[in-house]
């Protein structure tokens, strides 16, 4: 079952949020926060069909599945959001906002769901 779950899951650190990440194959996420602030923390996905393309707010009101708003965090807490990915587009990029965020927080997102496993991390090289 383990290995199972590792060969089902894609971690990405996120870096910053002009990072488009494709989320090709992969039909939910979880969003894992440590904020370096306190007070409110607010999380927004755009989408779009390409990687440089124009993007969008997500319009599907089942993205986020207990909310995308946390009214109290305090720094160093851990903050989880869990996102249906099933009506994005291919690219989507993650937002945070809110006092709660502060400088620099850290912050990953997990894909997964994956349509074939075991999954491969994408090539990053562009060949």
């Amino acid at each position: 079952m383990k290995r199972e779950l590792i060969q089902n899951i894609l971690p990405i650190p996120l870096g910053t949020e002009e990072e488009a990440i494709d989320r090709s194959g992969f039909l939910s996420a979880v969003v894992a926060v440590k904020p370096k602030g306190s007070g409110e923390l607010t999380l927004k996905v755009t989408h779009a069909d390409t990687k440089e393309g124009s993007y969008v707010d997500v319009p599907d009101t089942k993205l986020f599945v207990n909310g995308n708003k946390v009214d109290t965090v305090a720094e160093g807490d851990l903050v989880l959001f869990d996102l249906d990915l099933v009506g994005c587009k291919q690219f989507i990029k993650v937002t945070l906002d809110g006092a709660g965020k502060g400088e620099s927080p850290a912050a990953a997102i997990v894909l997964g769901d994956a349509a074939t496993t075991p999954v491969e991390a994408p090539d990053e090289s562009g060949e």
